[in-house]
Parts: C-alpha cells; structure tokens; sequence
C-alpha cells in the first residue's frame, strides 16, 4: 500500500492535534492538589480575563405605541408591538462581566402610533395612512443598567412617559426569579367591539 503525501500530512496534522489536546488537559493528581484561590487571586484572575461577553438583548413594551426598532449601545434589538414583546432575541450587546456603579446603555427607539382608529383609515392605501395618520418619533436616552450577579441577557422595559428599564437576567417576565417583579405587559385598554 502506497501512502500520498497529502494522507502523511493529515496523519502528522491528526497526531499534533491529539497531543496539543492531551497537553492542555489537567492530570487528576493535578486537579485533586489544586487549592481554593485566595480573594486577592481571584481578582487578578478576573482582572486577567475578557472586561466584557456578547450577550442576548431582548425587548418589552409596556406602552400603547409600537416600537418601531430600537437599539441598545449601538446593537439592533428588533420592533415590538404595543404591550408585547420579549418573544424574539437579538444577538449580540456588549456586557461586562461584572456590575458597577454607574453603569449605563445607551437606548435609541423609534416609537409610532396612528392617530385615527382603523375604522376611519380603512379605506387608505398606506401611503395616504402614513401621510394622514402616522405620528412617530426617535429617542435616545442613556439609562443605569440595574443591579446583576452573572452578565447574561439584556433586557429593556419601555415603559409610559418614554421612560426606561434595563434589567440583565436568563429569566423572562412572570417567572419568580426576575429581578424586577414585573408580569409581561397587558393592554389595559378595553377590547374593541366587533
């Protein structure tokens, strides 16, 4: 049997491979002697690794108007109906690891609502909708990022009178574990009659 050269290539690839994976991976005398690191090795420790992760950034609106889009430090978050939301996730926004006071985002939404019911639009093309009955606007604040324990997804609350939440947390609304004790947003409106 006649060994190529290209098959000798993979082999010496296949065997570097193998051993650069053995070499990285701890003995279990290693593991076993391992010691709890002290507070200050810790910090370095943290100090040493990545300031920041790409996480999930997802949206609830807890208000009348639709957002249109939004984006938080930059990265797109999607559009959300009038009290709805959180059901798609965006990837990614920057997080640090780590809480600090004074931590902020940046939000910037555009928000929109039509000014007359669909009852006296109805019969308009959308252009003429949008000319007679669109009211929207773009806002930007920069807003504190609450209080977390582990970086995980970014979530922001529009709320009424344009104002902002962000809360950091892998639970979604209702469940007892959220940090903020918010339900998911209910249109508090009556249902119209049809």
């Amino acid at each position: 049997m006649r060994v190529t050269t290209a098959t000798r290539r993979w082999l010496l690839c296949a065997l570097l491979l193998c051993l650069g994976v053995t070499a990285c991976k701890p003995s279990q005398s290693d593991a076993k002697d391992e010691q709890p690191l002290s507070p200050a090795a810790e910090a370095a420790q943290r100090a040493a690794s990545p300031a920041s992760i790409g996480v999930s950034l997802r949206g609830y609106n807890f208000t009348y108007e639709g957002v249109q889009s939004f984006w938080v430090d930059g990265s797109y978050g999607a559009n959300l109906p009038p009290y709805g939301g959180g059901g798609k996730q965006s990837c990614c926004v920057r997080l640090p690891f780590a809480w600090h006071e004074g931590q902020t985002m940046t939000v910037k939404w555009t928000i929109g609502h039509y000014t007359l019911p669909w009852e006296q639009r109805k019969h308009m093309s959308i252009d003429e909708e949008h000319r007679c009955c669109w009211s929207e606007r773009t806002l930007e604040k920069t807003v504190p990022v609450q209080r977390y324990e582990e970086p995980d997804g970014v979530q922001v609350f529009f709320l009424p009178d344009d104002e902002l939440e962000v809360w950091v947390t892998r639970y979604g609304l209702g469940h007892p574990d959220h940090p903020s004790g918010r339900l998911y947003p209910v249109d508090p409106r009556p249902k119209p009659v049809e």
